[in-house]
């Protein structure tokens, strides 16, 4: 998932394009859409009407568009500096003081609750230290459940910044398309070779989809050869093609264990969330911009890293406690429970927010 914010600014210039360092308060916004679609994709075990439920099942999706606000905003990122090793080191460690403070804390809570239980004993801790759990054959602890997508960005992380200094950006512009279409080829293979639904859902070579995608537009904004109207009819193209492939090959089912969903969908997905992204970045259509840029929903993607790591740990809290003794029927309520659940979810996050990220967050936006 983006632990990027809208607000990380960078100085200077990129290699040949304009200057960096805007603000689009509309791209939270779409982070809070991305959090909320997770969050609903988690409410399986409730009794929910049948649409309601098929609603819910597309909520994994919202992980998709996370790759893609990443890819973007790492790529811009690193197009505005200046290629080097103290370069690599200050955004790795930026990075580092943004992701692994938060993750960390909730691994250590699930040790302690889990140390001694079955979902505990089954979970490789080594392997969640060094953000390799996405390699494991099965989901583990419910609580742990989410990080798997945090694996594949820390990896992008530390690769991606050797390419971008590393290769011309002519290089670059073509080597991301090609990328792009062997990605469901390599899906296909895995999937007729042995590799179950799970690896190619969760492992890093199988789902760079949206990283790439995000990454593309980054390059092709920041390069400035394109009008703004190009643009936009661009994002317009993608959004429309990524939507109806995506309705198209989900038709059946928006799980991705139908073979043509998890060799197709991630490519699907990238499209229309990357041509949603170009068009946002342009004002376009400006009552969508401006409905993605209402506080509250800046607030939710403010806070989405909190909410996405802390979500499925809270959860399962809530369902430890005697809610029927307190509410009676209305806890049986699925319109209730739901709410409770996000709302519950939101506030926890809040409170990390505000008193253990915000404080190291003021120290690493020092380190530019």
């Amino acid at each position: 998932m983006s632990t990027m914010t809208t607000s990380d600014r960078v100085p200077g210039r990129a290699r040949g394009s304009q200057t960096t360092g805007r603000f689009y308060p509309q791209l939270d916004g779409l982070r809070a859409m991305a959090v909320l679609l997770v969050l609903t994709n988690h409410m399986s075990d409730l009794a929910i009407p049948h649409v309601v439920r098929y609603l819910s099942t597309l909520g994994w999706i919202g992980v998709d568009a996370f790759f893609v606000l990443s890819g973007f905003l790492i790529t811009k990122i690193l197009l505005s500096s200046e290629p080097g090793f103290r370069t690599f080191g200050l955004f790795v460690l930026r990075r580092t003081l943004r992701t692994w403070p938060l993750y960390f804390a909730v691994l250590l809570m699930a040790y302690c609750a889990l140390r001694g239980t079955a979902a505990g004993n089954q979970t490789n801790w080594t392997q969640h230290v060094f953000f390799l759990q996405n390699y494991t054959p099965e989901f583990g602890a419910r609580s742990l459940g989410p990080t798997w997508s945090l694996c594949i960005e820390e990896h992008f992380y530390f690769l991606w910044p050797f390419l971008v200094f590393l290769l011309p950006r002519r290089v670059l512009v073509g080597v991301l398309p090609a990328v792009f279409v062997a990605l469901p080829l390599l899906r296909y293979w895995g999937l007729h070779h042995g590799f179950t639904f799970k690896q190619l859902y969760t492992e890093t070579q199988f789902h760079l989809d949206g990283l790439v995608a995000g990454s593309l537009i980054a390059l092709i904004v920041s390069w400035g050869i394109f009008r703004i109207r190009t643009l936009t009819w661009i994002g317009y193209g993608a959004l429309a093609m990524g939507t109806a492939a995506s309705i198209a090959g989900f038709w059946r089912s928006w799980s991705v264990t139908f073979g043509s969903n998890v060799v197709f969908g991630f490519s699907s997905l990238a499209a229309g969330f990357a041509g949603l992204l170009l068009l946002l970045l342009h004002g376009q259509p400006s009552i969508v911009v401006k409905f993605f840029s209402l506080r509250p929903l800046r607030y939710i993607g403010r806070i989405s890293y909190g909410i996405y790591l802390l979500h499925d740990g809270s959860i399962s809290f809530l369902s430890h406690l005697p809610l029927h003794r307190f509410l009676g029927a209305v806890a049986d309520s699925w319109i209730f429970a739901a709410t409770f659940r996000v709302a519950f979810a939101i506030g926890i996050a809040a409170l990390s927010y505000r008193f253990f990220e915000s404080p190291i967050l003021r120290f690493k936006d020092r380190l530019r």
